[in-house]
C-alpha cells in the first residue's frame, strides 16, 4: 500500500512537470506527514542542514567552477590543434581528435553538455570546409561529450559517492579504464566505418604523419598543452595519491585553471611578435602552409599596445564572471536535487519502503548479473525523457537498498551506472547533448554565411538522431565487457588504494 502511493505520487507528480527537485522534496515531505507522527519540519530542516554542511560536496562546485574557466579561458583552439596533429593520420582523421579532445576537457570539465557544446564549436568549421559526412561527425561529438561523466574528475561520480556512501577516490580511479576504453572503442569504431565507407572521412596529410613538418608541429602543439595537462595530473594524482581530498584537489584545480587562462591570455597579447620570430626562425620553414599562415594572421592581428591591454582586462572579467555565473547556477540546481533526494531517502529508510523493496526484489531470486542487465534496460529506457542528474539522484534511494540487499557491488555498479547515464544524455529523442549539439551546428552554419545574403544550411535534428546510434551501440559493448569482466573497474581502485 505505502510503496504504490509512493510511486503514483511520484508519477503524478513528474506528469505534471514539477521540477524534479520540487517533486522529490514534496514527496518526502507527504510520506512522512501521512505516515509518521514525527515532526516533520524538524525532519526537513535536518536533513537540509546536513547535506548542505558535507564538507564533501564542496568539490561539486569547485569542479563546476573548474571546467567553466577552462571551456572559457581561451584554451579549446589550441587543445583541438594540438591534438589533432597526433590522430589525423588514422582512418577518421579529424573525427578521432573530437575523442580526443573530449577525453581531454573531460578531465578538465566534468561535464558533458559544456564539453561537447564548446569542442564542437571549434571543430564543426574544420569538417564542414573537408567535406566530412557529417552525421558521423556530430555523432562523435555528442559520444566524446559524454566522457566528461565518466574520465574524472566526474560531477555524477561525486554524487553517486556521496548517495551511496562510497569512497569518491575509488570511484574517480574505477572510472579511468573504463572511460579510457569506450574512447578507443569509439575511435576503433570510427576507424573500421571509415575504412569500409572511405567517403565519409576524407583523408588529408597522408603520408605527412612521418615527415619533419608534421613532428615539427606535432611537438610545437603539445609543448604548449603541457601546462594544461600538467594541471589535470596534479589535480586527479593529488586524489589518486590520497595527497588531497576531492574538495582540496578541486580547489587547486580552479585556482590552477585561473592561472593558466591568466597567463594564456597575456601571452596572447604578444602572439604578433612570437608568430614572426617563428616565422624568421629555422622552424618557420618547417611548418606546413596551414600553420604559416595561421602565424601570419597572428602577426598582422596581435601587437601589444594600450587597446590590447584593455581588451584582455575586459576579456578576464567577462570570463570569472560568466564562469562565476554559470558554476552558481549549476551548483543550486544540483545541490538543490541532492538535498531533495536525501530527505526522500530518509523517508523511504524510516517507512521501512526500502527494505519492503528489497525483500521484494530478493523473492525473485535473480542473480547479480540478471538482477543488473535488468537495471540496464530500466536506465536505458528512463533515460529516453530524463537527464542524467535527475535521473540518478531519483532513483538511487530507491534501487540503493536494493543492490546492497542483492550483494552487488556498488562500486563496480557505479561505473556501469555512469556509462547508461552517459547514454541517457544522447538517447534520442530528449537526449540534452543532442540539442546542444544541433544549436552549435545552426551557429557555426550562421556564421559561415554570415554577411553573404545566404540561406544557412543546417539539416534536421533527425542528422543527430542517426548520428549518434553507433557510438550508442559502443556503449552497450562496454557495459557488456565491464558485466563480464569486473576488473576493468575494480582493479585500478584496489591496486592503489588497497583491497576493501
Amino acid at each position: 500500500m505505502l510503496i504504490a502511493v509512493a510511486f503514483v505520487l511520484m508519477g503524478v507528480m513528474f506528469l505534471a512537470g514539477m521540477y524534479v527537485a520540487g517533486a522529490l522534496g514534496s514527496l518526502a515531505l507527504i510520506l512522512l506527514s501521512l505516515f509518521s507522527d514525527n515532526p516533520v519540519w524538524n525532519i526537513m530542516g535536518n536533513r537540509a542542514w546536513e547535506t548542505n554542511t558535507n564538507i564533501n560536496l564542496v568539490a561539486i562546485p569547485l569542479f563546476i567552477l573548474m571546467g567553466e574557466i577552462v571551456l572559457r579561458g581561451g584554451f579549446a583552439d589550441l587543445m583541438y590543434r594540438a591534438l589533432s596533429r597526433w590522430v589525423d593520420f588514422i582512418p577518421g582523421g579529424l573525427m578521432h581528435t573530437n575523442i580526443a579532445s573530449c577525453a581531454v576537457f573531460a578531465a578538465c570539465a566534468g561535464s558533458s553538455i559544456a564539453t561537447a557544446a564548446t569542442v564542437s564549436r571549434v571543430a564543426l568549421p574544420s569538417f564542414r570546409a573537408q567535406g566530412y559526412q557529417e552525421r558521423l561527425v556530430v555523432g562523435s561529438l555528442a559520444a566524446g561529450g559524454t566522457l566528461g561523466i565518466l574520465i574524472p574528475p566526474s560531477i555524477l561520480l561525486v554524487l553517486y559517492g556521496l548517495t551511496v556512501g562510497e569512497s569518491i577516490g575509488r570511484l574517480f580511479l574505477a572510472g579511468f579504464i573504463p572511460g579510457i576504453l569506450l574512447a578507443l572503442v569509439f575511435m576503433l569504431m570510427i576507424g573500421v566505418a571509415s575504412v569500409i565507407w572511405p567517403a565519409i572521412a576524407p583523408r588529408q596529410q597522408q603520408g605527412r604523419f612521418w615527415t619533419w613538418e608534421g613532428w615539427t608541429e606535432r611537438l610545437l602543439f603539445t609543448v604548449l598543452m603541457i601546462p594544461v595537462m600538467a594541471l589535470i595530473f596534479i589535480v586527479l594524482g593529488s586524489i589518486y595519491f590520497g595527497w588531497a581530498t576531492p574538495s582540496e584537489a578541486a580547489g587547486f584545480g580552479v585556482a590552477g585553471a585561473m592561472a593558466l587562462a591568466i597567463i594564456y591570455n597575456f601571452v596572447r597579447l604578444f602572439a604578433g611578435d612570437i608568430a614572426g620570430l617563428l616565422l624568421r626562425s629555422g622552424i618557420g620553414g618547417q611548418l606546413s602552409p596551414e600553420v604559416r599562415g595561421t602565424l601570419e594572421g597572428w602577426r598582422e592581428q596581435y601587437r601589444f599596445d594600450g587597446q590590447s591591454l584593455r581588451n584582455y582586462c575586459r576579456f578576464m572579467g567577462a570570463m570569472t564572471l560568466e564562469s562565476c555565473g554559470s558554476a552558481a547556477r549549476s551548483s543550486a540546481m544540483i545541490l538543490f536535487i541532492l538535498m531533495a533526494a536525501f530527505t526522500l531517502q530518509f523517508a523511504f529508510a524510516y517507512l521501512r519502503i526500502s527494505i519492503t523493496m528489497a525483500e521484494w526484489v530478493a523473492s525473485f531470486n535473480l542473480t547479480t548479473v540478471q538482477l543488473v542487465l535488468f537495471l540496464v534496460v530500466f536506465y536505458l529506457l528512463l533515460g529516453t525523457f530524463m537527464e542524467a542528474y535527475s535521473m540518478m539522484l531519483t532513483t538511487l534511494p530507491i534501487i540503493s537498498p536494493v543492490l546492497r540487499a542483492a550483494e552487488v557491488d556498488l562500486l563496480w555498479f557505479g561505473i556501469i551506472m555512469i556509462i547508461l547515464l552517459e547514454a541517457a544524455q544522447i538517447s534520442p529523442p530528449q537526449g540534452l547533448s543532442l540539442y546542444v549539439l544541433q544549436g552549435a551546428r545552426h551557429d557555426v552554419a550562421q556564421q559561415e554565411v554570415a554577411g553573404t545574403g545566404q540561406v544557412a544550411k543546417t539539416g534536421t535534428i533527425n542528422d543527430v538522431y542517426i548520428g549518434v546510434l553507433p557510438f550508442m551501440a559502443c556503449m552497450a559493448v562496454v557495459i557488456g565487457l565491464i558485466i563480464a569482466f569486473p576488473d576493468l573497474a575494480l582493479w585500478l581502485p584496489d591496486q592503489i588504494k588497497g583491497p576493501r
